[in-house]
Parts: C-alpha cells; structure tokens; sequence
C-alpha cells in the first residue's frame, strides 16, 4: 500500500475533481453576477416609471386646474365692463393655450417634459373612442374658448351660447372625464411599479437559490475532498513510521518530521493555487525592489499583463499611475525595511493603470508577509469601475427624483416610523411660508401645522396604511401658513418598507399645493348657485333647496307656500328705457326682497322677470299677508334712472299653500303659476291665492 495516495490515476483524480469544483464555482458566480445585474435593471425601471408616472400625473392634473381657471375666465371676461376686459381676455388666452398645449404632450408625447409617445390600450381608448373620449372633449372645449376670444365685446353677452358651453362643461363632464384620466395614469404607474416589485423579489430570491447550490455543489465536496486528501496522508505517514524500524530513532524521527512538513507545505502551497486561482480579485505578492513574484489569473484579466510579462517587473511602473509612482516606490522601501507602511493592514479605493494605458479605480487591500526573512507584500485588488458607476448611477437617479419634485413643485416628506424622525424637502416648507432651517423634522410639528377640524381626518388616513387598513393615503386637508392664513393641500403617501415581520418602519409622501383649485371650486359652486345679475338664487340652486324644504315638510307636517312674482309690463321698460334700465328694476326687486322678507325664506330667479320665493313654516292666510307687504314695499320703490327722474314699477304675485294633492316642487310652482295668471288678468299689481 505504500505509495499509493501519490500513483498517477490517484492525481489525476484529484486534479479532476479540483477542475470539476473550478468550474462549478465559475458557473456560480456567473448566474450570481446575471441576477444583480438584473436587479439594477428593475432599480432603474423602477425609477423611470416614477419619473414618467410624476410627470404625467401632474400634468394631466394640471389639465383639470386649467379647464376650471378657463371656465371662471370666461364668466369673468362676460361680466367685466369693457375697459377691464383686455386683461382677462390675455389670461384667458394664456390659459387655453396652456391647456392645449398640455394636451397635445400627453396624447401625442413630449420628451422635454417627461411624457411617453405610447399610451396603453385603456389610456387610448379613453383619449380617442367616440365622440365623448376625452381628446374630444377637450377639443370642443378649447375650440369653444378659442371662439369666445375671437367674439367682440358687444357680442359678450351672459346668455351667448358658447359662455353657457363652457360654464356648463368645464365643472361638470369635462372635469370628470380629467378626473378619471389622473386615477387611471395613477393606477397604471402603481400597477407597473408593482409588476417590476415582484420581477426583484423573483430576482432576489434566485439568487439565494444560487448561494444554496454553490454551499452544496462547490463548499460541500472541496472540504470532503480535502479531507480525503488528509486522510491519505496520513495513511501514509503511519505507513513509513511502521516500516522504518530498522533506522536509528533519531533519524526516523527526523525523516517523519521532514516528510510531515513537506506534505504541509505541498498542501498549503496546493490550497494558495486553488483559491488564487479561483479568485475574482487580483492576487499579487512582491518582494526585494517591490519585483512580482505572484501574479493569478484574476490580475491578468484586470490588468492585462500576462503572468510571464508581470513576474520579475517592478509592480509600481506596471499597474500605479505616474503622480503617484514616486510616492509609492518611496513607501515600499520603508516597508522592506520595517515591514510597516501607510497602506499595511487597510484597505483603500485609489486608481490603477491596465496595459493600454487605461485609468480605472480599483480597491486595495495591503498585508505584510515574510519570506526567506525578506518582507512582502500580498495585495488584493479589486476592479470597482461597475460598483463606482452603479453609485454614479445611483446620486444621478436620486438628482433625477430631486429635479422631479422640485419641477413638480411637491413637497416631499420621509417618515422612519421607527424613530419618529421625518426629512422634508425645502418645498415642504415653503408651501406653509417657511424656510427649511426653520422646520423640525417631527411628526408633531406636521399634526400641529394641520388645520384643528381637519387633524383627526389626517392621522386617521395615516393609521389606516400603517394598520393595514388602506394600501395608500391620499387626503385633501387645510394647513396652517406662517402668516395665519390656510393652505389646502392634497397629501399622497404609501409605505415604502417593512421589516422581517411585515411591520411597516418607513413611510414617503408628497404635499401638493391645491389652494388656488379649492378657490376656483368654491367660486365656480357660487356661480352656478347664485344669479349673476341680481345676487339671489340661480334658478337651478333654488329649486334644489326647494327640493329639501318640501321634502322636510311632507316628512314632519309642516306648513310650506310658494309665492310666484312677476313685474307687470316689464316688456315696455326695457323697450322704453332700454335693458340697462331693466336690469336695474331687476336688482332693486331682489334688494327690497330681502330686505323685507325672513332670512329663512328663499328668493329665486327663474328668468327674465319672473321670480319665485319659498316660505318655510307658512301657510296661506300668512303667505298672503307677507306677499301684499312685499307688493307695497315695491310699488313704492325708486331706481334711479340716467334719463331722468327714478323709474317705478308694480308686480303681481300668486301664492299657493301646500296640500295633500302636491308631491312634487313642479306641482306647487305650477297651482301658484296659475295664481299669478289669475292677478294679470284682474288687473295686476295685486296679490291672488290659488285655491286649495
């Protein structure tokens, strides 16, 4: 049996398996290095699909700003005298061209501001199906801006139908086709952030299956070869010793002593080819005069240099850059001297040479070792131009997102639920009139900036995503400004990561300023309730509230008329003294209305001259009391008149009570409609109940 640890099929053996575990740990970190270049693909998908889905929410929003601000322009361009009118027309005009131009960017695509050519099937067909699509809708909208502009100030006019067009379409199916088109890019965006989520877990996971495999295909059978291996020789050192009675003990003892420490050596020397051999770092050692004496596989792929072109050469005039070669040749005989040096035991990223001449960062790492007692010196060096471009990548993402939000004018808030601590950019703070410096970066200093109606609403959103309740917050809410006044904000937020037990530990969100959109609500919803001639209820707002009134009534048994007036021979003032002077007969009827009716009751205009009023908790005998009051009241009334002495007139009124017979506001309108028939035709300027 002696010998046979070291017959030929024996090594060939153990160089097959040795080549079997090279090429196993190559092909694994092969698969290793293709699943995190994966995963920084779907890094940067995740980050374009941010960027994209932030510039075309904000723009498609911003379409439903503009065809608000567009709509109040042109009420406010119909209504303002001549001489005030050029300034609304020139804001008028820079709105619907903005308009126009924001959505030819979002259904044709603009790169300069982030939005895709392509849209998806949903999107298209919401853009361009049917005469309604939205692309559509905002054509006949701008169109019918376009065409107010062109008409002269005498053409301006309340009732023109184009004014009627678009007071009528902006707050109502067109705002709500731009609505649906902001949830459906909103939707998308996540959808598609989502799908590329589950692409990284995917990636993630493999490459734990990828580490699994290399521990059992690779690790696993190199310890049980080298074990073997061991094993072996032992063997045979137990061999030699039992044969080698015939020697003298001391020389036995020697020769095993020596032949011990030559299979140590063979085995260490065995194991350092193995690992610098497999090695993806550079494996470099130098001796006397800083000459290579090791140079692995590794550096010649790194540098360029062969193993025969490398051994013997001065390591500092191959691989270290010209201003720093003197430095380094100056450190390295200190270091063969002392074995110590600036370098030894650390490691540093500093800059290499390749063959050609190419300058690329590399990480170093530096010990001292002594051999034949002479110091060297082993470096490992590792090429990171992919990880130095990956972190490049990375900070120009992060400017990316930071130029996104700053062009977006959003604030952003980070919330590390953990320790309470929120980070905020600069815009957070501006929105409420502050500077950034001048803000704690607190969860209380957010809930104390809240409006006190609306703070319960907000924390509740808040808890609702962190208990799991909500998959996102999303609130409109009032803040408080610095100079006391309030901001509306429209608050979006989501968990961005858990720990191991499902918890979540952080949470980001952006603020958008929403103030100028909450005024324009609230004045195009005045509009549309009051009349804009004489102050008192549109014809639509009145009914609506006399909707309620009857429904109270007929639910609790309440008394409840309608009074009907109209002004008697209206026709004749406005042909006499012309529509201004009509106009001003308007005004001062619905003045002396309220001057001389309750506050609960409600005054209405249902057009031209014909007026309406609802009197809660009122029957007839009362009604009627309070109609003739209001009838004097008039009759004795003044306008003042540019033609000459003040203008007066009369009206007639019919009331009628509510019955069991009237389930409906058009029922009773119609029996006091009929009453005031019945007051023309006995002679006006009177009063007549219908009857019951």
């Amino acid at each position: 049996m002696t010998g046979e640890p070291f017959k030929e099929a024996n090594i060939a053996q153990n160089r097959a398996i040795a080549r079997a575990l090279i090429r196993r740990y190559a092909v694994a970190l092969l698969l290793v290095a293709a699943s995190s270049t994966a995963a920084w693909f779907s890094l940067r998908l995740v980050i374009a699909e941010q960027q994209s889905t932030a510039a075309i929410v904000n723009v498609s929003g911003r379409q439903r700003m503009l065809s608000q601000r567009t709509a109040l322009f042109a009420n406010l361009l119909v209504m303002t005298p001549p001489a005030g009118r050029p300034a609304i027309r020139a804001s008028l005009q820079d709105a619907v061209d903005l308009m126009e131009r924001s959505h030819r960017a979002l259904t044709l695509g603009d790169p300069a501001m982030g939005l895709p050519a392509k849209h998806s099937p949903t999107v298209e067909a919401m853009y361009f199906a049917g005469a309604d699509g939205v692309d559509a809708q905002v054509n006949r909208y701008v169109a019918a801006v376009r065409q107010l502009l062109e008409l002269s100030d005498d053409a301006l006019t309340t009732d023109h139908p184009l004014l009627l067009q678009i007071t009528r379409t902006a707050p109502t199916t067109l705002v709500s086709a731009l609505d649906v088109m902001v949830k459906q890019y909103q939707a998308e965006g996540e959808a598609n952030v989502r799908r590329i989520e589950a692409t990284e877990t995917a990636v993630w996971l493999l490459t734990l299956v990828l580490l699994v495999l290399e521990a059992g295909l690779i690790f696993q059978p190199f310890a049980s070869h080298i074990k073997r291996v061991v094993g072996k020789l032992q063997l045979l050192a137990d061999e030699l010793q039992h044969h080698r009675d015939h020697l003298e003990e001391l020389v036995r003892q020697r020769t095993t002593e020596l032949q011990n420490k030559s299979a140590e050596l063979a085995e260490s020397m065995e194991k350092f080819r193995l690992i610098s051999s497999a090695a993806q770092d550079a494996i470099v050692i130098i001796g006397r005069n800083a000459e290579v004496v090791h140079w692995n596989l590794a550096a010649e792929r790194i540098f360029g240099y062969t193993e025969t072109e490398a051994l013997g050469r001065n390591l500092h005039e191959l691989i270290v850059p010209l201003p720093m070669r003197e430095l380094a040749h100056a450190g390295y005989r200190t270091f063969e001297s002392t074995g110590q040096g600036i370098m030894i035991g650390k490691t540093l990223q500093t800059m290499s040479l390749r063959k050609n001449g190419d300058e690329f960062p590399i990480e170093l790492s530096v010990s001292a070792i002594k051999l034949q007692n002479n110091w060297h010196a082993l470096s490992i060096i590792r090429d990171v131009t992919q990880r130095k471009g990956d972190e490049d990548s990375l900070r120009s993402s992060e400017e990316q997102l930071r130029f996104v939000l700053e062009g977006a004018e959003l604030g952003y808030w980070d919330w590390n639920i953990s320790t309470g601590e929120v980070i905020r950019n600069p815009r957070w703070a501006e929105m409420l009139g502050y500077t950034h410096e001048e803000i704690r970066h607190t969860t209380q200093q957010w809930s104390d900036f809240v409006h006190p109606d609306d703070r319960a609403a907000a924390w509740q959103s808040i808890r609702d995503v962190i208990e799991g309740r909500s998959p996102s917050h999303k609130l409109e809410y009032r803040m408080l400004h610095k100079d006391g006044s309030i901001r509306w904000v429209l608050d979006q937020a989501k968990v961005m990561q858990r720990d191991v037990a499902g918890k979540p530990v952080r949470m980001s969100g952006t603020h958008s300023d929403i103030t100028e959109r909450k005024r324009l609500e609230a004045e195009l919803t005045r509009q549309a309730r009051t009349d804009y001639l004489t102050g008192i209820s549109s014809r639509g707002y009145f009914l609506e509230q006399a909707e309620q009134e009857l429904a109270s009534a007929l639910r609790y048994g309440n008394p409840l008329t309608m009074l009907m007036m109209d002004v008697d021979f209206f026709k004749q003032v406005n042909d006499i003294h012309g529509h201004r002077a009509g106009d001003a007969v308007l005004k001062k009827l619905a003045d002396v209305c309220r001057e001389t009716l309750r506050e609960a009751d409600i005054i209405g205009r249902l057009g031209g001259e014909e007026f309406a009023i609802l009197l809660p908790q009122t029957d007839k005998g009362s009604a009627v009391e309070a109609a003739e009051r209001l009838k004097e009241a008039l009759g004795t009334a003044q306008v003042p008149h540019d033609g000459g002495k003040p203008l007066s007139f009369t009206v007639s009124i019919g009331a009628a009570a509510l019955t069991g017979g009237d389930d409906s506001v058009d029922a009773l309108l119609n029996r006091a409609d009929q009453a005031l028939y019945r007051a023309k035709e006995s002679g006006r300027n009177r009063v007549c109940a219908a009857v019951d």
